[in-house]
């Protein structure tokens, strides 16, 4: 019985020691520039311990089984004959067994003190930005659900570290600016239409507002196959003075001579499209919510 209790203890003490998390969240409207959170949690360690617990023991019993057989002669002549031989079982009993198991401890208290550093320009839309901070043990978690109006961009991420007392201090700063979507949601909501081409010149529209400066365009051209794979024949983004854009009220309508781009244009042809906004996807915060790229994929045979 007692060493089913200490079996019972230290599975119960792994999961009470697993490392504790905090969480904090608010919402961000633009009326400051500075917001401070404090976190704090404790983080574990892993030890490995010998444990007694109850199993199940085979040993190993030999004992003899015998048969009574009726023999008979050529003669009619009948009779008994007993025959032995020797049977092996294994029979199980309750026993105790020693194991290693892993078991979470204490190892130290965590104080983590979070600073963001905001930046917002041309707030011409509601600015209401849920941010969510996390702390597990001494691993910073942070996650943002943004109003759709704004990309949430991190342009800096630092972290100092110090421990006193069996307290590790941890402070993190964050630099986050928003940047309007209205141009990148206006161009690339509804994708890349009316591709056509005529004599070598490609066209295909937008939506208003497309240029080169805050967009990239990118083209591939393939010579297309029915069997195998396409070859590919140009891959590049696009300059200014290879590209003819005409804006509407609606749309952005766009040119492209494809003789002009140094390249022999097959019969059959693969030409594949991504327009994408020059922002860095891996900064956003709340990338996913906003479209970033709108693409086409067209065969001209």
């Amino acid at each position: 019985m007692k060493n089913i209790l200490m079996a019972l203890v230290l599975a119960i003490s792994s999961s009470v020691f697993a490392d504790t998390t905090d969480l904090r969240e608010f919402l961000y409207t633009g009326a400051n520039t500075v917001e401070e959170l404090n976190l704090s949690t404790e983080k574990t360690r892993t030890e490995y311990r010998t444990v007694t617990v109850p199993s199940i023991c085979y040993r190993i019993v030999r004992t003899r089984q015998c048969t009574n057989r009726r023999v008979c002669d050529n003669n009619g002549n009948c009779r008994r004959v007993r025959r032995c031989f020797p049977v092996t079982r294994r029979v199980p009993y309750n026993c105790m067994r020693q194991e290693t198991r892993a078991v979470q401890v204490h190892d130290y208290y965590v104080e983590t003190n979070v600073r963001f550093e905001f930046a917002l320009a041309n707030a011409s839309d509601a600015v209401r930005e849920n941010f969510n901070m996390k702390m597990v043990g001494e691993r910073a978690e942070l996650t943002v659900k943004g109003s759709k109006n704004y990309f949430v961009v991190l342009d800096l991420q630092r972290r100092n570290e110090s421990r006193r007392a069996g307290v590790k201090y941890v402070d993190l700063l964050y630099k986050v600016r928003l940047v309007s979507a209205n141009q990148a949601k206006s161009v690339l909501g509804n994708g890349i239409k009316n591709v056509k081409l005529r004599s070598g010149v490609l066209t295909f529209s937008l939506g208003a507002g497309f240029n080169l400066s805050e967009f990239a365009q990118q083209i591939r051209i393939f010579q297309n196959r029915r069997l195998g794979s396409d070859t590919l024949l140009l891959d590049k983004y696009l300059s200014v003075n290879e590209t003819d854009i005409q804006t509407t009220n609606n749309a952005s309508n766009v040119s492209i001579d494809l003789n002009a781009l140094g390249v022999k244009l097959p019969s059959k042809m693969r030409v594949i499209l991504d327009t994408s906004y020059n922002l860095d996807e891996n900064k956003i915060l709340n990338r996913g919510e906003i479209e970033l790229k709108a693409n086409a994929n067209w065969v001209f045979r």
